[in-house]
């Protein structure tokens, strides 16, 4: 069929299209390379796609944890981050913690995808670090982020 020359296709075209947005300069501000690179999950994700449909060497479920784990779940953590911020009326930084959390998410996306192409004795054991970087990510945004949520507005205002 032709469905995995169409996610080859889109995963590189949404590479390229991505390639203007700057993500260079964003490395400095961890609000921003997070959403950088769980958007390059998505193209990862396709081009892993067609791949497994090519070749037994990929399996298929490598694509779905590249779109889901990295890429829904590395802009999900970053877009929380902002948007908390945002709607409790503080600014848009990031602590250390927080910056560790973006930082561990990606790990757990390289470790539950890379983990299946490495073989059956380290499957188990790159499973276990990809679900223990994963819910690290979420506790330290979790340990960050209930007193932002818990507290007033800091500008006072409503909401």
């Amino acid at each position: 069929t032709a469905t995995p020359w169409i996610a080859a296709a889109t995963g590189l075209l949404a590479l390229a299209r991505s390639a203007t947005w700057g993500a260079r300069y964003s490395f400095r501000t961890p609000l921003l390379w997070v959403l950088h690179v769980g958007y390059l999950w998505i193209p990862i994700g396709l081009v892993l796609r067609a791949l497994a449909a090519r070749t037994s060497f990929i399996p298929g479920a490598v694509a779905t944890h590249a779109l889901t784990v990295g890429a829904i779940g590395t802009i999900t953590l970053g877009m929380m981050a902002r948007v908390a911020l945002g709607h409790t009326g503080r600014t848009l930084t990031t602590s250390r913690t927080v910056t560790a959390s973006f930082v561990l998410v990606t790990l757990a996306s390289v470790a539950r995808v890379g983990t299946p192409l490495l073989g059956a004795l380290e499957y188990r054991t790159g499973l276990l670090a990809a679900g223990v970087l994963w819910t690290a990510a979420f506790a330290l945004y979790l340990v960050a982020y209930v007193p932002v949520l818990v507290s007033p507005r800091v500008d006072g205002r409503e909401g």
